[in-house]
This record gives C-alpha cells, sequence and structure tokens, in this order.
C-alpha cells in the first residue's frame, strides 16, 4: 500500500491524462504474465507474432521480480506526453541517474544496456522499437479506451469533485481530504508513504495495471488505475451475414452514419427499418460505450463517443 499525504491546494494540481510511456512500462507486466492480463490476451497474440523484433534483453531486465518497474516510466511535469517526447527526455537524462533508478527498481541494470555515456540513448532506443513493434499499431484502439475513461472522469469532476471522481477509479484507489492510498498487488502489508510537496499529481488510465501503483521513490507524483471499459477494446470485429457479432455490420453502418449526430427517427428513414429496431441498436452500443444519447429539445440525438470515433474508422 502506498498513501499519498498532500499539503493545502495540491487537490487542484491533480491530473488526468493519458501516458504513453507509462502503458509502455505497464505492459511489461503483460510480457511476464501474459495470464495475469487475459482482456488483453489478442494484444499479447499480436506481439507473439512480431516477437523476433523486440530488445527482450533490455525489457526482461527493467521489470522486477515482483513486477516492480522502474520510475523513469512516469510522466514528468513539464514534458508533453507524446511517446517521441517522453523519449526524448529519457536521451537527456544522466547516466547515474537513469542507472539507479533502475537498479533501484530491478536489482540490477539489464544486460542488453552497456552503462556508458550513451546509455540513455540506448534506452531509448529499445523503448521505440519496443513501441513501434508493439504498441504503435494498436495504439488507436488502446488511446480509444484510455481516452474514454478520460471522458467519465471528467465528467465526474465536474458533478461530484476530485476527491469522489479518485474514489470511482476503482477499489485500488482510495481518497480523503488530506491522502490518496493506492493498494499495490503484491505488496502485502507492506506501507510506502510519499508526498506530493505542492507537485502536480498525476492520474493515469492502464489496460496493464490490475489494481492501482504508483512511483517506489521521490519521483514526479503519480498514481496509475485499471481503466474501464477494456473488454471493448478488441470487440468490433465485423462477422458474417447471420452471425450475432459484438459490432455486427449493421450496427457499423450506423455508428459510421451517426456522424455529429442523428435522431433514431432519422436513422431509421436513411437505413429503410423501423424507429423501434434502430432504437434497440443504438441503445445497445450506448451501453457499449460507442455512442451516447443528448436531447436537442423534445428530440434524442445520438453521437458517438471517442471511442465509437475510433472504431468507426479502424473496422
Amino acid at each position: 500500500m502506498a498513501r499519498y499525504l498532500l499539503e493545502a491546494g495540491d487537490y487542484g494540481l491533480v491530473r488526468f491524462a493519458v501516458s504513453p510511456l507509462t502503458e509502455l512500462g505497464n505492459s511489461l507486466r503483460a510480457l511476464r504474465s501474459p495470464a495475469s492480463y487475459p482482456l488483453q490476451a489478442p494484444w499479447y497474440a499480436e506481439v507473439c507474432r512480431v516477437r523476433d523484433q523486440l530488445p527482450l534483453d533490455v525489457l526482461s531486465g527493467l521489470i522486477g521480480p515482483n513486477f516492480d518497474t522502474p520510475d523513469l516510466f512516469n510522466p514528468r511535469a513539464g514534458v508533453p506526453l507524446t511517446i517521441e517526447a517522453q523519449l526524448e527526455y529519457l536521451r537527456d537524462q544522466d547516466l547515474r541517474v537513469l542507472a539507479s533508478d533502475i537498479e533501484f527498481a530491478v536489482g540490477g541494470v539489464p544486460r542488453g544496456l552497456a552503462v556508458r555515456g550513451r546509455f540513455g540513448d540506448q534506452l531509448a532506443d529499445a523503448l521505440a522499437a519496443y513501441w513501434r513493434s508493439a504498441f504503435q499499431p494498436h495504439w488507436p484502439r488502446m488511446r480509444a479506451i484510455l481516452d474514454a475513461d478520460l471522458a467519465r472522469r471528467a465528467r465526474s469532476l465536474a458533478s461530484v469533485g476530485v476527491i469522489e471522481t479518485l474514489n470511482g477509479c476503482g477499489p485500488g484507489i482510495s481518497a480523503g481530504p488530506t491522502s490518496i492510498t493506492a493498494r499495490i498487488l503484491g505488496r502485502g502489508d507492506d506501507e510506502l508513504t510519499l508526498y506530493t510537496r505542492g507537485r502536480p499529481l498525476f492520474v493515469v488510465p492502464s489496460l496493464f495495471t490490475l489494481s492501482s501503483s504508483t512511483p517506489l521513490g521521490d519521483s514526479d507524483p503519480l498514481v496509475s488505475y485499471q481503466a474501464t471499459d477494456q473488454r471493448l477494446m478488441w470487440t468490433d470485429t465485423v462477422v458474417g451475414p447471420g452471425k450475432a457479432g459484438p459490432l455486427s455490420r449493421h450496427r457499423l453502418r450506423y455508428l459510421r452514419a451517426l456522424g455529429a449526430g442523428q435522431s433514431t427517427t432519422a436513422l431509421a428513414a436513411r437505413f429503410g427499418v423501423s424507429p423501434s429496431a434502430a432504437n434497440q441498436s443504438l441503445r445497445s452500443m450506448a451501453a457499449q460505450g460507442l455512442v451516447r444519447a443528448r436531447r436537442d429539445g423534445k428530440t434524442v440525438i445520438y453521437e458517438r463517443t471517442p471511442l465509437g470515433d475510433q472504431l468507426a474508422e479502424l473496422a
């Protein structure tokens, strides 16, 4: 268990965000133990296809026996949350700082990295290769799920505030007036006390966190939690006629036709079906997080969510 102790005003510095580099580091857990992440089994199967392109000698040395990863994967204040900017930041870091961070988390520096002047470049090159082969082809799907989770948190922040929003991020996180507690699997009864000290605290959804996680040391504050609706990531398969599928052909047509928004009546008229049939499909897609309803006077308008936008483009 890890507990952040907050100073007055620190809740105003909480920032919900997606961090590609953090997700890259968290995914090493699934490489180590794929059975622990059944919702990402399709991703792992795709990674196995490109296994010979991965710098496994480096990657295997960046995760400890308790599934700890170095704090170098965590977002940093002032560094844009793009994989390019985050990797560039690593290139500029001092050799001793990076090596110490890895040794603290893992117990030693990976054999694939020679401890010399270009250590940061070697590390960034290895992670860039991992990103290109294992993440870049699937990042639109991943990002859609993570962005949909952030949209949910934004609505919660507007309605109930930051403490209740944090308490809604799953059983691994609990927040009170002066602290945020993360329950970390595998840590048993160990307690780690961390301090925000007026620094921004990143709250990051992840596809590769089973409960929650925090830095091991005095890194920039971070709490990572399990993203919701992960089952939707691989449900854009279009199946043949007469077979029931997660996203059938007619629902895919509806999803693409919605554009900036359509009423049930307009959608039904466009495809020559009854309003009740169109409404049933739209409600089903709304339950999947693909569309949402809003009122325009007496008319209900359905529009795509960020996840729906991604699946409409990918499918």
